[in-house]
């Protein structure tokens, strides 16, 4: 596969480095010459100094005959345009890294049009998803949202017999609104038919509104932990996103610790309910002891500061603290965090954005803006074409896939085998690799 990636950052390098090593004809583009010429000594890839941003530039990369444009600068407008010139340019794919994914709310698919990306992805989102994972500790494995947040996909494991183990799938009284996409069991994965019946062990995705999903999971015999303490340190991008998820967690208290008085406002404007801001250094151990750290469940530092959430962690590890996560924004620093008994976690945004990125180019599908199962399943986001409207029964969707989600305009449904489909619906689907064409058939063919 011929890839162009802008940017040499942490997620650039990280890429290129697997990418190579897989055989991939890899180019980078970065204005920095020392990080090309580390490049260029360490791996198999071209690299260019230059603006990711310019037509030239990216042309002298590949980017007219590239299967795969990646861009993950450190610059969110340098990602954005870059996207727009590559796309116009002729790479088949586009995937487009954002810091800050808030430009997009409410305008995501204006955006998606107007830039010519197929896939956007946040590093703050993705690390805030990795670390509420570990705060709901036992329950979903992982979480991904679609259509601006409003709708959830859940990984669960059946841990026990329960009701959603007694009876074909068909036949189980579900939450409404709730959708099993897709079951693992063992090496397989399948888009599962009303006669499936779920088996104890069985990882089930399930998809829907938040709401809805927690009921299901009580129906899978998840307890919530309803009295559960979460201290967060730093209110930047990440540590913002992790309390805006938690403040309606039920059973969930957060206290979010920040240094600078003026974001520690911002944030305690922002959220309510069960959420707390102080404005104190989380390194400050009186501080710590005052505000009984000692109490919590967990603690999660997520500043830009490597040294000081690595202190922090230490500190409530040390005061009691069950569980400590820290976030880690220097790869090297990694294998450091396995080093250090107060960290029981070690999160790093920008890998997450790069293992992210490389499921999608193994997977190979051109529509995919998600992958499941370690790449044997997908989920797709296409424009119905249909010539009149038609119900989900009567699309004739291949066995292995089933649409997760309909979303016409602000309204997002998640769908029976009765609801209608309209040209002009962006639909969501849950799919096993390799059905791609059918499905675009059948979404483009009835009347």
């Amino acid at each position: 596969m011929n890839i162009v990636v802008v940017g040499a950052g942490e997620v650039g390098q990280h890429l290129a480095g697997v990418l190579s090593r897989e055989e991939h004809s890899v180019s980078v583009i970065d204005p920095d010459p020392s990080k090309s010429r580390k490049l260029m000594e360490s791996l198999d890839v071209q690299a260019l100094i230059g603006d990711g941003t310019r037509a030239d530039v990216l042309t002298l990369a590949g980017a007219t005959k590239a299967d795969l444009l990646v861009a993950v600068s450190d610059d969110d407008r340098v990602n954005m345009l870059a996207s727009v010139v590559g796309k116009k340019l002729g790479a088949k794919r586009v995937i487009l890294r954002l810091k800050d994914p808030s430009v997009l709310e409410g305008y995501r698919y204006f955006y998606k049009a107007a830039l010519g990306f197929d896939v956007v992805m946040s590093t703050e989102a993705l690390a805030a998803e990795e670390i509420l994972g570990l705060v709901r500790e036992r329950h979903a494995l992982e979480v991904e949202t679609f259509a601006d947040g409003r709708v959830q996909l859940r990984r669960l494991r059946l841990r026990e017999a329960s009701e959603l183990t007694s009876a074909p799938i068909g036949e189980l009284r579900l939450p409404d609104g709730v959708l099993i996409a897709a079951v693992s069991r063992g090496a397989d994965l399948v888009i599962p038919s009303g006669d499936e019946i779920l088996k104890p062990d069985d990882q089930v995705y399930i998809i829907g509104r938040s709401e809805d999903l927690d009921a299901f999971e009580r129906l899978a015999g998840e307890r919530v932990a309803w009295r559960r303490s979460v201290v967060l340190m730093g209110a930047g991008g990440v540590g913002r996103e992790i309390a805006r998820k938690l403040r309606n967690m039920p059973g969930v208290s957060v206290l979010v610790l920040e240094r600078d008085p003026a974001r520690a406002r911002a944030l305690a404007s922002e959220v309510s309910g069960n959420i707390m801001v102080l404005a104190g250094d989380a390194t400050d151990l009186d501080l710590l002891q005052e505000e009984r750290i000692s109490d919590a469940n967990v603690f999660v530092a997520t500043t830009d500061d490597d040294e000081n959430n690595m202190i922090a962690c230490q500190l409530a590890k040390s005061l009691g603290v069950e569980r400590t996560v820290a976030m880690v924004n220097k790869a090297s620093y990694r294998q450091l965090y396995d080093f250090l008994d107060g960290i029981d976690q070690a999160i790093s945004p920008r890998i997450l954005c790069a293992n992210m990125i490389l499921r999608f180019v193994r997977s190979g599908s051109p529509k995919a803006i998600s992958v499941i199962g370690g790449g044997k399943g997908e989920v797709l986001e296409l424009t119905a074409g249909l010539r009149e409207p038609t119900k989900v029964r009567n699309l004739g969707l291949p066995k292995g896939a089933v649409i997760g989600a309909i979303v016409r305009g602000d309204e997002v449904t998640v769908p029976s085998g009765d609801a209608i489909v309209r040209a002009g619906d962006q639909v969501i689907v849950f799919a096993v690799v390799g059905n791609l064409a059918e499905i675009e058939r059948a979404l483009r063919s009835q009347g």
